[in-house]
């Protein structure tokens, strides 16, 4: 297939790049990539983005966005919860534009979520939003956004130890949060945790978007003990983990605290998720910023 559109996510613990083309009324994801750069590092401790994360990620702007420009498509680039929670992040949209020649929309958490949801269910269910910054939870009627991403978890506890892990962040979450007791079925994740954990309990040795696992609530606590047990160095060498090996933990206690206090037995993972809601969004001429 041929790309028709380029989608430059900057997250809070990567800049993802994808290129996509309609098929029945859909954007399909020919390609994604990404350059985990650790926008959000230090974001919650100083309040801005700091100096060397930013330069690494203008970096991988501006490399995806050659990439994407060679293809002679539109460019849609939106940052999330590290750049809107940031008091410097006029600074850093002025420098990407200027270094790079990218346009760059700041989504709100609510917009961030209702990209997500629309792209991964037919208008029913609920979203589970997993980010290096911050979790969004969306059905049809709400978004909910919250700033507790893996990132900002791991700089909150760095612990191994799963207890420990549960007790402190789920106390920490519960402080940043109001999560519903509740939620409309099915429950759908997205985000690298999700996707990654899927894959993981697929027993995946390299990643495949088609071939995600169910998560349910026992095998998630299973595998957050058994991934405890392996030092980080050593993880860091599983080709599924090598982009987030330090911040799994610390993701998979996020989602297991999303399935717990909204008292979800089972989440299906999705390789679509936000990229694919704002191209739809794009090509429906729906935004006007942040395009180039």
């Amino acid at each position: 297939m041929k790309p028709e559109i380029a989608v430059i996510d900057i997250g809070s613990n990567s800049v993802r790049l994808m290129l996509g083309a309609v098929e029945n009324g859909r954007v399909r994801r020919i390609f994604k990539t990404l350059n985990t750069t650790r926008l959000a590092k230090g974001v919650d401790a100083t309040g801005k983005l700091q100096p060397d994360r930013m330069a690494d990620t203008i970096d991988a702007i501006r490399v995806f966005y050659e990439e994407a420009n060679g293809y002679g498509v539109p460019v849609i680039a939106y940052a999330t919860s590290a750049v809107r929670d940031a008091k410097n992040r006029d600074t850093f949209v002025a420098n990407v534009l200027e270094q790079t020649g990218v346009r760059v929309r700041v989504l709100s958490g609510e917009e961030e979520g209702k990209f997500a949801f629309s792209a991964v269910t037919g208008g029913e269910g609920t979203v589970f939003d997993i980010g290096g910054g911050s979790f969004q939870i969306v059905t049809k009627d709400r978004a909910l956004s919250f700033p507790c991403g893996c990132v900002r978890a791991k700089e909150q506890c760095d612990a191994q130890d799963p207890k420990t892990l549960e007790r402190e962040l789920f106390q920490w979450m519960d402080a940043r949060t109001s999560v519903p007791e509740a939620v409309p079925a099915p429950v759908y994740g997205v985000g690298g945790t999700i996707s990654t954990i899927g894959a993981m309990l697929a027993k995946q040795e390299q990643y495949d978007p088609l071939g995600l696992k169910r998560i349910e609530r026992e095998e998630l606590d299973y595998l957050i003990r058994q991934l405890s047990k392996v030092p980080e160095p050593v993880r860091k060498k599983i080709p599924l983990l090598t982009r987030r090996y330090d911040v799994i933990l610390q993701g998979g206690t996020i989602l297991k605290y999303l399935m717990d206090r909204t008292h979800t037995d089972c989440v299906l993972p999705s390789d679509r998720d936000g990229m694919e809601g704002i191209a739809e969004a794009a090509l429906r001429g729906d935004l006007e910023e942040g395009t180039v």
